[in-house]
């Protein structure tokens, strides 16, 4: 199967026969088979014909839209991909609370068991003390997860953690891409401009997979319901974040792959160029076909997403937490 990631400023998709055909002006870039396409992200200024919306709409395969810069505008669904009876269940845990709870606790957890590893992975070699300090702060405040009595605390910790694992994030890359705090909305530096482009990347795959279990991704179960907010998106990214982003970029930046002058700054924010952003989605892509071992086979990183999305419905539907182990890096 092909998720297909449009990007090119002017192109156009339609459909020829049994395929997808993608051009600008007068030449065709690429034509695929309608049966391998799993979902479609259509990047800035990219035409789609009415046919082809409608032939993706009765093939329940969904239609994404996000902006040069990450942003993530929306997605189109078909009535087939909705199942009311998971929205009910939905709707009944949040009435609850506890399942809700202590899944989130769970996730949180993992997320910062990921963040951990990643700085360990680095420092390991550089030995930097403000980063081992970083850790050990980290470690200490952990202890809390597990006896948090209360969303509002437990998410409280969880930003606290953050903010200390960005720093010493910051002090890791090299002196090029070196950055404070994490900053979004926008994004005001380079290696910031990466993890957000990043994060909307993911948030699209997850939101994809959700859409096509027939889950309602604007109930969550840690994210706060919000008009306008796929919640149940921003809760299962969690634990996907580092593994996924924070360690593909750091690599990338590691590796040169990208320079400085790859990036437009303005009073807006920093952005990845049209030549940086090619690099950017074709490691991305690479990232998520390559393979893991962090559950029970051997699966990509794509594969293993939609499998987490699957045990997410089999909770809602048993109410049953056990039933899903975050992703904790080794």
């Amino acid at each position: 199967m092909t998720s297909l990631y449009i990007t090119e400023s002017g192109a156009y998709l339609r459909k020829r026969g049994g395929h997808v055909l993608v051009g600008r002006n007068n030449e065709v870039l690429l034509e695929v088979p309608l049966e391998r396409i799993e979902d479609v992200t259509l990047v800035d200024s990219v035409q789609i014909s009415s046919g082809l919306i409608t032939e993706f709409l009765e093939r329940n395969i969904p239609l994404s839209w996000l902006s040069g810069r990450g942003r993530f505008f929306g997605s189109l669904l078909s009535n087939g991909s909705i199942d009311i009876i998971k929205h009910q269940k939905q709707f009944e845990l949040l009435q609850e609370e506890k399942l809700y709870f202590e899944l989130a606790k769970k996730i949180i957890y993992a997320k910062v068991h990921n963040q951990l590893t990643i700085l360990r992975r680095y420092n390991r070699n550089l030995k930097l003390d403000n980063v081992d300090t970083s850790i050990r702060n980290i470690l200490a405040i952990r202890k809390n997860i597990c006896q948090a009595d209360d969303l509002h605390s437990l998410m409280g910790f969880e930003g606290i953690i953050s903010r200390i694992y960005f720093c010493a994030l910051g002090a890791i890359v090299p002196d090029e891409f070196k950055f404070e705090k994490r900053t979004k909305m926008p994004p005001r530096d380079p290696f910031n401009s990466m993890l957000s482009l990043g994060y909307s990347m993911l948030f699209n795959e997850i939101m994809s997979n959700v859409l096509a279990l027939g889950l309602h991704p604007y109930v969550g179960f840690m994210h706060k319901i919000a008009k306008g907010h796929p919640a149940l998106i921003s809760d299962l990214i969690e634990e996907w974040r580092a593994p996924l982003i924070d360690s593909m970029v750091l690599a990338m930046v590691k590796r040169n792959m990208l320079t400085k002058d790859m990036f437009e700054t303005n009073e807006t924010g920093c952005f990845l160029n049209t030549e940086a952003r090619k690099i950017y989605l074709q490691t991305y892509n690479k990232k998520l076909r390559s393979d893991n071992q962090y559950f029970e086979g051997k699966y990509t990183y794509r594969e293993s997403i939609r499998q987490q999305c699957r045990k997410y419905a089999s909770v809602i539907l048993h109410s049953d937490i056990t039933l899903y182990e975050p992703l904790e890096l080794r």
